[in-house]
């Protein structure tokens, strides 16, 4: 069974996680358009497509006790380092020394021992753009942080830059293809914006599950309810979406109360079995203090972080991924 995931950021590194303990083949279709944090930093300096989505789903793959994993996830936290990923520093390297960030990934992969491949979607230096209803153009923060909330009528890269081959055949090969939870505009949709990608999943006979977001997100989802996301997703994506996956167990209030002051709100599920396969179960992590501790990310001066304490359960949602392989199976 091969598993393709197609995402960025956290939600993909999170299912990922999970998957790497299953016996599956697994692919991850990364973003690369992520102008912040440290990665954002780093593409601002060196002209690179961006390396923290690929970083972290390289580190969810990784063994957690190796030396691999703790140098991909370690980030300074003092002075003029504050902030600054180790992991993010070496594929930069990497990715300049071989032109490619592709081969960067592969290099990790083989040096790290583990069989799951990461596959940044492309080896350009591209960035996500969005038309508004008004006529105006804006940039990916400038989407997050446009006032009015103007309606997004198209997004698009600037400029276009083609889907590595590799993507294009692990689409091909997908026995299940996973769109994963994440920023709904600027992550996830950034990957399907890549020519070739959409082609490839309208091509595919694999069934296509996503997974819903559990929050709102500021700037990109305000008040969007689970059939807002999915009809806002589903045409960047070719063809409908066979199943989704939703959670249905409430958030832990005392991290919804620290979303408050951005006015993120948990994500509304008013989709039916006329919508797609729908699949309702509890896929919520309950982070313990120290987990908790982890998750919040020293954020420097000009390195913009989002908010990642709600997540979705690493073990609690693979299970669920492959509970529809058997499912969808022919």
């Amino acid at each position: 069974m091969h598993i393709v995931t197609l995402g960025s950021g956290t939600g993909q590194a999170t299912l990922l996680r999970g998957l790497r303990e299953h016996p599956c083949e697994v692919t991850a279709i990364v973003g690369v358009t992520d102008n912040g944090g440290h990665s954002g930093h780093l593409r601002r300096l060196l002209h690179i497509p961006q390396v923290g989505d690929t970083r972290q789903c390289l580190s969810a793959l990784a063994d957690s006790d190796s030396l691999w994993s703790r140098l991909l996830q370690h980030r300074f936290a003092a002075s003029d380092l504050d902030g600054v990923s180790v992991g993010n520093l070496i594929l930069a390297a990497l990715a300049s020394e071989h032109g490619s960030l592709n081969t960067a990934a592969a290099e990790i992969r083989q040096a790290a021992g583990f069989a799951q491949r990461v596959l940044p979607v492309s080896d350009g230096d591209t960035q996500i753009g969005a038309e508004l209803d008004n006529g105006r153009l804006v940039g990916e923060w400038q989407i997050m942080q446009r006032r009015p909330l103007s309606p997004v009528k198209r997004l698009f890269l600037q400029p276009p830059t083609p889907a590595h081959a590799a993507v294009t055949e692990a689409i091909a090969a997908a026995d299940l293809l996973v769109i994963c939870a994440g920023s709904l505009l600027t992550g996830v949709i950034s990957v399907l914006l890549h020519p070739g990608v959409k082609k490839a999943l309208s091509r595919s006979r694999a069934p296509i599950v996503h997974v819903l977001n559990l929050m709102t997100q500021p700037g990109q989802t305000d008040g969007y309810t689970a059939r807002q996301h999915l009809t806002t997703l589903q045409p960047y994506l070719g063809r409908p979406v066979d199943a989704v996956l939703v959670n249905n167990v409430p958030l832990p209030p005392d991290l919804l109360r620290l979303y408050e002051p951005q006015g993120a709100r948990p994500v509304v599920n008013d989709l039916t079995p006329a919508d797609a396969c729908l699949i309702a179960a509890d896929l919520v992590e309950h982070p313990d203090p120290e987990t908790l501790r982890a998750y919040t990310r020293p954020q420097a001066s000009g390195m913009h972080v989002g908010m990642h304490l709600i997540r979705h359960d690493a073990h609690k949602l693979s299970a669920r991924v492959m509970a529809l392989t058997g499912r969808f199976r022919p």
